[in-house]
């Protein structure tokens, strides 16, 4: 009984060290971020981290499985245009400080992704309610950037939204879900100036 109990609150506490890293490394990024102070934040030692998994690298691998996981979970459960959404809104700040570190890391995290925004993208066109691109690998990698971008920038628009990081996500959701679904421009000025598509081709197909 008693090595029962001992092996449920190591799984506890290795559970503890993973959210921790997780926030750790999403506030201050991989580098900056050390065992101790992911141990402080778990409210374990040190030793204890170590003990667990060895090195940061090695727990920054087994924040990336957690992530991977619940992707995989998602993936079961959710309809595939829900699945991105639900990544971003639970590993944002995480998948934005780590796809801005770089790394092999990093670009398997946006293969994942991009991934997860093609699904979203052949569900929505299949269902039409969504207009796929003229480059439709192009588009799930613009959903992505669209997504984490504001994660980026998170500490500038708290300054602008008065200090409050969520009234600012909240604030650009509008705008956001206005160029998703109406678009920006009125005229094809702006895909006529990319030179892929004749100005009277466009003009035509709207």
């Amino acid at each position: 009984m008693r090595s029962a109990m001992v092996a449920e609150g190591d799984l506890t506490a290795r559970a503890r060290i993973v959210a921790a890293a997780l926030d750790r490394f999403a506030a201050r990024g991989y580098e900056a971020a050390t065992m101790r102070e992911i141990a402080a934040h778990a409210g374990v030692s040190t030793a204890l981290v170590t003990h667990h998994f060895g090195t940061k690298q090695a727990l920054r691998e087994r924040c990336d499985a957690r992530v991977a996981r619940f992707i995989a979970e998602k993936q079961g459960a959710s309809a595939a245009s829900d699945v991105l959404g639900e990544v971003l809104g639970t590993f944002g700040p995480y998948l934005a400080r780590m796809l801005g570190d770089g790394g092999a890391a990093s670009d398997a995290l946006f293969t994942r992704l991009r991934e997860i925004a093609r699904a979203s993208i052949d569900e929505g066109a299949a269902n039409g309610w969504l207009r796929p691109s003229r480059d439709p690998e192009a588009q799930a990698a613009v959903l992505v950037l669209l997504g984490v971008a504001p994660l980026l920038l998170l500490d500038r628009l708290a300054v602008w939204a008065g200090g409050d990081a969520q009234a600012a996500l909240a604030r650009l959701a509008v705008p956001l879900a206005e160029l998703y679904t109406d678009g920006l421009m009125t005229d094809d000025r702006l895909l006529a100036a990319t030179g892929l598509v004749p100005a009277d081709t466009v003009t035509q197909e709207a």
